[in-house]
C-alpha cells in the first residue's frame, strides 16, 4: 500500500491513487502520560469516529505539561534537566508500542519530531530554556528518532508550535528537513507553526517541505467576540499565495472545551464545527485536526498544569475523550468524502452578510457554510443542480426553498436554527 502523497493538482493529499482526507486528533503527550493500553482505548475511539491520523510530540512539550512521578521521559535526567547525550530506550520502546497499536486500526501516526522548546531563540525556549538542545545534537537525535519510527509510514512534521525569530532558529529546521530527506525522503512532511508565522523562502522550497499548515488558535477578542477565529481565512489566503503551491490543514484549531485565550469561555462543538468548514471552504481543504482540551496533554484531574492562565482547567483526558465534536469533524469529514468535495475553490459569487458565510465551487458543485442561518443570495442560476441543506447539530437533511431571478437563486430561510451547509451540484 502506498503511503501519502501530495496529488498532482498540489491542493490535496491521495493515498492509492485517491484523494485522501487527513483527519487527526491532537494527543501532543501520549508518549509521555498514557499507558499502551489507554492508548488503545483512544486509537479504537478516534477509528470509530472517522479519524484517520493522531498527532504526537516525539518529546514532551514542556510549556503546556502537568507534572506526575509517573511521566516518562525520553533522556535521563541530570540535575533536573535532559542530558540529551543518554537516551532512555524504555520510552522510545514504549513509543514504538504505542504505533504498532495504531497500525493495528490503519491509522497514520502525525509525529512532530522537535517542539519548539528544544530550539533555541524561541519563545518557548525563554519559558523553558532548560529544554533547550544544543545544535550538535539535532542530527543525531533526529537520525535516532526517523529510524525508531520510519517502518510505521508516519507523517512527519519537523517543529511544533514555531515561529521564525532568528537565523539559528531555521538553521535548526533546515537541519532536520535535511536529515529527514536523507533518512526517510517519501516520509510526507510539513511545519506546524505558531499563529501568523510565515515559513521562510529557504524552507519552503525545501524538497522535503511537502504541505503546509497552520493553527487558527485559542484566543477570542477582549469582549469574548469572535475577532481572531476568522483567522484561518487570512491564514488560507497567506499560504494560497505562496509561489511553492502545496496542499494546506489546519492542524490547530480551536480545541473543544478549551478556555478562550485568558479570557472567560470555553469552545464548544458548534465552534469546532465553524472552525472547520471554514477553514476548508477558504482554501484549506486537506484535512483537518481536532484537539478535547485534556486529550492533547493527557491531563490527569489533580495535577498541576503550567498553562492554566491561557487554556483554562484541563478535564481529565478520559472525560474530554467523550466531547461531541470529534463526532462532528468526522461526519465532517464524511460529507467531503461523500460528496468529493476536493476540486473546490473558494469563491465569493454570493451576496452575503458576514465573512463568516463560506463559499467553494468547482464545475459542477457549490459548497457554502453559514455559520447562522438566514437567507442567501449566490450569483448563480441554480435552477439545473440538486440542493441540499444540511443542519449540521442534529444532522437533519433539509430540501431548501429557493427562487431564481436574473441569473441569482435565492435561498430561503428554513424552519430550523442551526449552523447549515449548503450543498448544490448539477
Amino acid at each position: 500500500m502506498d503511503r501519502l502523497k501530495v496529488a498532482p493538482s498540489g491542493d490535496f493529499l491521495e493515498k492509492d491513487g485517491k484523494p485522501f482526507f487527513l483527519l487527526s486528533d491532537t494527543d501532543w503527550m501520549a508518549f509521555q502520560k498514557l499507558s499502551v493500553e489507554e492508548w488503545r482505548e483512544l486509537v479504537v475511539r478516534r477509528k470509530q469516529q472517522g479519524f484517520n491520523a493522531l498527532q504526537i510530540s516525539m518529546m514532551p512539550i514542556a510549556h503546556d505539561n502537568s507534572s506526575s512521578e509517573d511521566d516518562l521521559h525520553p533522556f535521563i535526567m541530570k540535575d533536573g534537566k535532559y542530558d540529551f547525550s543518554k537516551i532512555n530506550e524504555t520510552y522510545f520502546d514504549k513509543a514504538e508500542e504505542m504505533l504498532a497499536v495504531m497500525r493495528e486500526y490503519d491509522m497514520i501516526p502525525f509525529l512532530h519530531l522537535f517542539w519548539v522548546n528544544y530550539i533555541p531563540d524561541t519563545w518557548a525556549a525563554q519559558k523553558s530554556p532548560g529544554t533547550v538542545m544544543p545544535f550538535e545534537f539535532v542530527r543525531p537525535l533526529a537520525t535516532y528518532f526517523i529510524n525508531r519510527v520510519k517502518k510505521f509510514d508516519p507523517i512527519y512534521s519537523v517543529s511544533g508550535d514555531t515561529n521564525f525569530e532568528t537565523d539559528q532558529v531555521v538553521k535548526y529546521y533546515l537541519e532536520i528537513l535535511d536529515v529527514l530527506h536523507e533518512q526517510d525522503p517519501q516520509g510526507l512532511t510539513t511545519l506546524h507553526l505558531q499563529p501568523t508565522a510565515d515559513p521562510p523562502e529557504v524552507l519552503r522550497r525545501h524538497p522535503q517541505y511537502h504541505f503546509y499548515v497552520y493553527q487558527s488558535g485559542h484566543s477570542v477578542g477582549a469582549m469574548g467576540n469572535d475577532s481572531t477565529q476568522t483567522s484561518m481565512l487570512d491564514f488560507s489566503k497567506q499560504f494560497l499565495d505562496k509561489p511553492e503551491k502545496k496542499p494546506i490543514i489546519n492542524t490547530e484549531p480551536c480545541y473543544e472545551g478549551h478556555g478562550h485565550g485568558c479570557t472567560y469561555g470555553r469552545f464548544n462543538a458548534y465552534d469546532i464545527r465553524r472552525a472547520t468548514w471554514l477553514s476548508l471552504l477558504s482554501g484549506s481543504k486537506a484535512g483537518i485536526t481536532y484537539g478535547a482540551h485534556g486529550v492533547w496533554q493527557m491531563y490527569h484531574r489533580g495535577e498541576p498544569f503550567n498553562g492554566i492562565n491561557f487554556s483554562s482547567l484541563p478535564y481529565n483526558w478520559h472525560a474530554a475523550l467523550q466531547f461531541p465534536g470529534a463526532w462532528d469533524v468526522g461526519y465532517s469529514k464524511w460529507l467531503f468524502e461523500h460528496y468529493n468535495m476536493f476540486s473546490l475553490q473558494p469563491s465569493d459569487a454570493m451576496e452575503a452578510r458576514s465573512e463568516l458565510i463560506r463559499m467553494a465551487e468547482s464545475d459542477d458543485m457549490i459548497v457554502i457554510y453559514m455559520p447562522y442561518h438566514d437567507e442567501l443570495t449566490v450569483l448563480r442560476d441554480l435552477s439545473g443542480y440538486t440542493v441540499e441543506m444540511v443542519a449540521m447539530e442534529t444532522k437533519k437533511i433539509i430540501s431548501p426553498l429557493y427562487t431564481v431571478e436574473d441569473g441569482k437563486t435565492t435561498l430561503h430561510l428554513s424552519d430550523c436554527n442551526e449552523d447549515m451547509l449548503i450543498i448544490a451540484r448539477k
